[in-house]
């Protein structure tokens, strides 16, 4: 008897890629019905036999991978599982999503399930307020995760994320370049990592531009639009003229823009709002947002590459990655035409 037939030889007979042979056999909606009827086809001439639950046996793995997020109704977090299903889906896998909306017991209970069902690895946006202590089953029976754009205090787990620091400072940079001499921070939850850091970028930038720390603010303990709108209401009820806002993310900033459009106040010209993450919202903004492009879906398919390393154990694994930002310069801020400053 010869050598059995596999996914490559199908590649092979038609020029296509294993994945895309991989994502047939799996009955994603993926791949386009031309390339499905070939490649079923193909394996049908060469005598392929898919059997999940052989290959299962044979590498000891279910190609279950999941993915706790808190809301995909989040136009972020939909980007970095948009980069993360298609990543795993591309390579044969099933991605089992689940969502925590924040809250530290629906996610207990979310990936005790997910390790019930026998998944291969987890990738974690983890909950605020999550600890140590929240994490101690995955850390106590090592099954390969990786923390994705939140990190975890004294966990020593795989991490995926953007520069806060850098991605801050080159917002505010950006706000002093228009000649706002006070800087205010709204919204995020203080305490976290990722609000200290971009705290710390606001700081950087402030400092070298001998801005006074009397006329730095930080206002706001949500990443809410609610909390964008309240908090600008009150900045306009005490005067906030020639003001520089680094929003803590899009949905806060569209807040802030909301406010500011009912008030008397032109943005852009008499105050520079600018902000980070670049969801696709932010370009159709009245005015059109400046932000901080983090690459929420390339984010999504790193975390996604680094857990499929880390589950094969074919590659050393980074234990912390920071992908690159991009200032998209829009409207909100002052300037004119949209730009990208790398």
């Amino acid at each position: 008897m010869g050598n059995p037939i596999t996914l490559q030889h199908i590649a092979a007979d038609l020029g296509v890629s294993r994945s895309t042979v991989s994502l047939v056999m799996q009955g994603s909606p993926l791949v386009a019905e031309t390339t499905r009827v070939k490649v079923q086809e193909s394996a049908r001439k060469l005598g392929y036999v898919y059997n999940r639950a052989a290959a299962s046996l044979r590498s000891r793995q279910t190609g279950n991978l999941g993915f706790a997020v808190s809301s995909v109704s989040n136009p972020f977090f939909a980007e970095l599982t948009n980069g993360v299903e298609q990543f795993l889906g591309t390579e044969g896998k099933t991605v089992l999503l689940g969502q925590h909306s924040e809250d530290l017991g629906a996610q207990e209970r979310l990936i005790n399930s997910m390790l019930e069902s026998r998944v291969d690895g987890l990738i974690i946006v983890p909950a605020y307020g999550t600890s140590a202590n929240e994490m101690s089953r995955i850390l106590n029976i090592n099954i390969p995760t990786v923390l994705l754009t939140r990190r975890i205090a004294k966990v020593n787990l795989h991490y995926i994320g953007s520069d806060n620091l850098s991605g801050a400072y080159d917002a505010v940079k950006h706000l002093i370049s228009h000649k706002r001499k006070k800087i205010i921070l709204v919204g995020g939850r203080v305490g976290t990592p990722a609000h200290d850091e971009r705290l710390a970028g606001l700081i950087r930038a402030t400092k070298e531009a001998k801005i006074p720390a009397s006329r730095i603010q930080v206002m706001g303990d949500a990443a809410t639009r609610q909390s964008g709108f309240d908090v600008t209401k009150d900045l306009i009820a005490n005067g906030i003229e020639s003001v520089g806002i680094l929003a803590y993310n899009d949905i806060v900033a569209s807040g802030i823009l909301a406010a500011l459009r009912d008030s008397e106040y032109k943005i852009g010209s008499e105050i520079s709002v600018v902000s980070i993450d670049d969801i696709e919202s932010s370009k159709f903004e009245s005015p059109p947002l400046t932000t901080v492009n983090v690459g929420a879906f390339e984010l999504g398919q790193k975390a996604a590459e680094s857990l499929l390393e880390l589950v094969e154990g074919g590659k050393k694994v980074r234990k912390t990655v920071f992908l690159d930002n991009k200032l998209i310069i829009r409207e909100s801020c002052g300037c004119t035409r949209e730009k990208k400053v790398s």
